[in-house]
This record gives C-alpha cells, structure tokens and sequence, in this order.
C-alpha cells in the first residue's frame, strides 16, 4: 500500500498574525516635538515679550489696543476650526486635514498675540505681574473678576495648546480620554477669553458682542451633534449581530 504524502500548507498572506501596533508611537501627523521646535519655539516667545516690552510710538498704541483682539479673534477661530472635525460626514478626509492645519496656525498665531498682549500690559503699567500671573488672590471687585477670567483663559489656553503638541504621547485608547479632557479645556478658556474681552476693555460694538454669541452658539450645537454622533455608534455596536458577547 502507497503512503500519500501530504505536504504541510503554508499560511496565507491574510492569515498570517500581523504584529500589534507599537503602543508608545503617536500618529504619522503629530510627532513628538524634538529638541529644535522647542527651542524655536523659545526664542520666539523671547523675541516677541521684548517686543512688546521695549515697544513704543506707534507701534506700543497699537499692541495696547488691538493685541488681545487679535489674541480672540484667532483664538476663536482655533476654536471652531477644531470643531469642524465633528462633521465627518459633511468633510472629506482631505478638506479635515487642512481644517487641522488651520487650527493649528490660528492657535499658534492666537498665542502669540496673547503673549504680546500680556506683555504689553504689564510695560504700559496697566497691570500689574501679580495681576496677570492671578498670584494676588481671588478678585474683589467686578473690574478684578473681569482681568482673572483672562488670567484664567490664558492658562487653560496653554494647557490645551501644550497637549496638542504632545498629542502623539495621547495616542493610544488607554490615554484618549484624558488627551480629550485636557485639550478641551480649550473650550472653557475661550468662553472665559470672550467675556473677559468684552467685559475688561472697551465697551464693544453691538455687532460684536452678536458676532461672538453666534460663535458660542455654533460650539455648543457642534458640541451636541459629537455627543449624539458618538451615542448613536455606541448603540448601533451594542445592537451589531456580529458582535462577540464575552
């Protein structure tokens, strides 16, 4: 009797067990920041809290009326950029990308302003360090309330902006959450940027004041449109036929 011989399979390429992701890497998009944009990043701040310090003429009354506008302006529109990511049935993936890029360089840009525009306060004596540092206590009169709400925003400004840098350390599940919590406080700061600067300066303009409500508005019903996007994907995977019931 002839023994058949039956040669071993070799598995096929789709079968074969792709090796996990590497936890620690972030997205091909947002790459840890290394060394020189750190430092780049250091002397531009540098370069533009001199400026506003030995600032004069012309130039200083400039800054000292129209930095922190300037500062909300692009900050808000960082704000609802960043929130164009909601629509991801509306956008294509490349028109998503450049929403990304623009939300970058108005947060960028917003910082920037914000910079000068602390800077030049604290030159022209209109505050004090203590003032603009919120290192003098809780305020006591409307008028200190006002200036620590923009103490406020620019921390929480800087807290969301230091989080998008480092994003790629955020980029697994285990650390989506607290990335999302963290750099939403992007949100709070810019409700508290907005009354601060219709509140701390001059009286604003009626179309302003209309402008920045429609602004706050559009947020929050992008905001509602994410949670219900994110409630329905919930639902329809618990109620998915295919899925394994551990």
């Amino acid at each position: 009797m002839a023994l058949t011989h039956h040669p071993t399979p070799t598995p096929s390429p789709t079968s074969a067990a792709t090796p996990p992701p590497n936890p620690q890497s972030g997205p091909p998009h947002t790459p840890l920041p290394g060394p020189l944009p750190l430092l780049a990043a250091a002397l531009l701040t540098a370069a533009l809290i001199t400026t506003a310090a030995l600032a004069g003429g012309p130039l200083r009354a400039w800054l000292d009326a129209m930095a922190g506008v300037v500062a909300l302006v692009a900050l808000s529109g960082s704000v609802l950029l960043g929130l164009t990511t909601v629509f991801r049935d509306l956008l294509a993936p490349h028109h998503r990308r450049y929403a990304q890029h623009l939300h970058r360089a108005a947060g960028l840009l917003g910082i920037g302003f914000l910079v000068l525009h602390i800077t030049v306060k604290i030159a022209g004596h209109r505050i004090g360090p203590g003032d603009a540092l919120l290192t003098r206590g809780l305020p006591t009169t409307a008028a200190d309330f006002w200036l620590a709400l923009g103490t406020l925003a620019c921390y929480l400004f800087l807290l969301a902006a230091a989080t998008g840098v480092w994003r790629g350390a955020f980029a697994t599940r285990r650390w989506i959450r607290p990335f999302r919590l963290l750099h939403g406080a992007s949100y709070a700061g810019w409700a508290a940027a907005v009354v601060h600067g219709l509140t701390a300066g001059r009286t604003p303009a009626p179309w302003v004041v209309a402008s920045y409500a429609v602004c706050l508005a559009a947020a929050v019903a992008a905001q509602v449109q994410r949670r219900r996007r994110a409630s329905t994907q919930r639902r329809t995977q618990r109620q998915s036929p295919g899925r394994v019931r551990k």
